[in-house]
This record gives C-alpha cells, structure tokens and sequence, in this order.
C-alpha cells in the first residue's frame, strides 16, 4: 500500500482511489444507497399520498417521477418503494428498463412483471389450505392460470386434504419440484415448452400475445387480491430507454400498453374490488417527458394511445433542484459514509465547513449532478493535497484549476 492509499484510509475511511469519485457518483439505484437520500418534502408528500390511497382505494394509478439526468429520478422509486412496505397489503416490485433486451416487446414487459413479482414471498406466513382457496377463487375463465399458480405453489398433484390440513408455511423454490419450477419458468417467459411439459402444466396455450398475457396477469391480480394484496406496486426506472431501443413507429405500442393495462379491469369486465389494484410510479428525463407529448401531438390526427394515457396519469411530480438546506444534507450524507465497513458515522469521514456548502450551493443552484461533480473534483484534489478541510476558498481554487466556473 503506498503513502496515498494509506492517508486515503486513514483520514478520509475510504477503501481506495476509486472510492472518492463513488462518494459522490451521480447513479445511485440499490437499495443499500438509500442512507443517501435527501429529502424532498413537496415531493414526498405527494406518492405517500397516493401509496396510501393505492392501500385503501379500488384504483389504478400512473404516475410520472420526471426529471433531468442526475436529480435523483432513480433513488426516488427506491424511496417509493421502500415507503410501501410501511403497507402490508402492497407487494411491490422494482423494473429497470435501461436493462431491457434489443428487440422489447409489450408482452416483454409483462413477462418481466412475472419475473420480478416474488410468489413465495406473497405467500409468506401463509398456510397451504389459504393459498390454495385463493387460487380456486379465481373464476373459471381463468383456468389455465389457475393450473400455473397450483403447480408453482404444490407441484405435481397433491390431494385437496392434504393441501388444506398441511400447516407448512413459508415455500422456497429450491425445496419444489422441476414441475414447479418449470411452471415459474414459464410464466416468466423463460421456457418454451414443448407439448409433453404444456401436458404437464396443466395448459393448452403458450404466452404468445399480449392479450393472453393481459389474462395471465388479471389472474394474478386476482390471486393477489384473493390473498389479502390490496395493490400491486410497480416502481419502473428509465422509462424513455425503451424509446430508444425501438423504431419510432412502434414506440405508440408501449403508450397502448401502459393504457391497456391501467383499463385491465374494464378491458376484461371485472370488478375493480376483484383485483388488485395496479400503480405505476414511472421515472422519466425532462425530454422524455416532452418526447411523450410530442408523440400525443403527432397522434392526434389519427387518434392514437399517447392522449388517452395521458389523461390517466394521476400526478407528475417532477423533481426540482435542492434548496441550501438540502444540499447541505447532500454533501453531509456523501461524507458521513464510511465505505471501508458500509457504516454511516455521526461525523463526517472529511470534516468540511459551512462556507464550502455556502459556495458549491451558490456555484451550482442547487442542480444535484452539478453539486456531486464539483464536489467530487474537490475530493480528488484534496486527497493530493491532504486537505485536513473542505473550505470555500480550497472548493474555489480547485474548481477554478480544473476549469469549472
């Protein structure tokens, strides 16, 4: 270890180099960076109110977290999902579409609900005679899911008697059978079966098109519902990167999507109270955000599904820049993460004073990407120059060499 690496531990609890641009990197989007949010009052106040609705109410939601690059779009759904575990009758799910394949379709995206709704954690602290009675409970047209949620859950066959009077709780998939297994596959879209394993399913169908997927998950909604799940929460990151991974013709089929399956329960004719309840939280860039407008425009001589998801949308809440105090809060929170042992410390790991806030805040408006750069640029060079202090005139002297204005 040379002489840098050994300050750099020693005074300022970093691992190594690289370490001080990840105190104040811009891309935050796990869970285990959520000691970094700052809070956004204005903001917050409105999707806690609509996450508690959402609970309580037989209702849809879509809504749209916008904002540019670096305002924290993304830490702001792991904060909307983290407050809906405050609701035992939420079961919530995180979707990041930057990720998504080359070719995406609409029935892609439901596939991935599939994949990312955890079945055995809905069914946690629940007996097997509960969970199978909430599966008979879905109505008949829905067989064929039915028979995919009995395998998932019992496997090949097992007696009703068995079923209803065994007291074992809590199912791992590991312990369940390839049948099981196979039937997850395949509601994931991970499998194609063939007809020896469709036998064995149960079903006479594969999930081709969107609308059998559409009834694939009404029957889940219902399963959920059946269950005691009062709403399915979607919290869906990079939204506008499917624009881009797709020809601007066939961009409108996602917009249909997003409306189809906020109509899920009229679409099919089923009781709102029947189902649970859908609500997108949806992040989105500025642009993004235009480019959805501007697609509604050029819709409108034709009559296409951006003007009608439009006028679903429940909120936009768009993401504004931090004011003094929070970015204060900003800055302290980066400095209080001690990354050599993941501990957040009661003092900062880099002492800075008042004056340096005073001056990133005034340089930048508070634009949070602006504040991190800076920030960071002033970390780097005061690891060279074993700055004991962020000050005002260090921050000016170092951004003013590295030709920040």
């Amino acid at each position: 270890m040379d002489d840098e690496d050994k300050f750099l531990q020693k005074q300022y609890k970093l691992k190594n180099k690289k370490e001080v641009f990840e105190t104040f990197k811009d891309k935050v989007a796990k869970n285990r960076d959520l000691h970094l949010w700052v809070d956004r009052d204005e903001e917050s106040e409105k999707w806690n109110n609509i996450i508690k609705e959402s609970s309580e109410i037989d209702k849809n939601y879509i809504v749209f977290i916008i904002g540019n690059y670096g305002r924290g779009k993304s830490l702001s759904i792991l904060k909307i999902l983290n407050e809906s575990k405050k609701y035992p009758n939420i079961s919530s799910v995180y979707l990041n579409l930057l990720a998504e394949e080359a070719q995406p379709s609409a029935l892609t995206f439901i596939f991935r609900i599939f994949k990312n709704l955890d079945f055995y954690k809905l069914s946690k602290g629940k007996k097997y005679g509960k969970i199978k009675i909430a599966i008979d409970k879905i109505p008949s047209q829905y067989t064929e899911v039915k028979k995919i949620l009995h395998r998932i859950y019992f496997g090949p066959q097992k007696s009703e008697q068995a079923i209803l009077f065994d007291d074992n709780l809590d199912f791992q998939i590991q312990d369940k059978s390839d049948i099981s297994k196979n039937a997850l596959f395949f509601l994931r879209g991970e499998i194609t079966p063939n007809a020896s394993l469709m036998k064995a399913l149960g079903v006479s169908r594969k999930i081709e098109n969107i609308d059998l997927g559409k009834e694939y998950l009404a029957g889940i909604l219902f399963f959920m519902r059946n269950l005691g799940y009062h709403t399915l929460l979607l919290g869906i990151d990079e939204f506008e990167s499917l624009f881009s991974l797709v020809p601007k013709s066939k961009q409108s089929k996602y917009t249909a999507l997003l409306r189809g399956l906020y109509d899920l329960p009229s679409e099919l004719d089923i009781k709102p109270q029947e189902l649970a309840n859908i609500v997108f939280f949806i992040s989105i860039s500025e642009s993004g955000w235009s480019g959805l407008k501007e697609m509604r425009d050029k819709e409108a001589s034709i009559g296409g599904p951006t003007q009608p998801l439009l006028d679903r949308v429940d909120a936009e809440i768009t993401l504004s820049v931090l004011n003094k105090e929070s970015t204060s809060d900003l800055i302290s929170k980066r400095l209080h993460y001690n990354r050599i042992d993941d501990s957040v410390l009661d003092k900062p790991l880099i002492p800075f004073n008042e004056g340096f806030v005073n001056y990133i805040y005034d340089k930048t408006g508070g634009e949070p990407r602006m504040i991190l750069t800076r920030c960071s640029q002033v970390l780097d060079a005061g690891l060279k120059d074993r700055a004991p202090l962020l000050t005002a005139e260090y921050a000016q002297k170092v951004l003013e060499k590295r030709g920040f204005q």
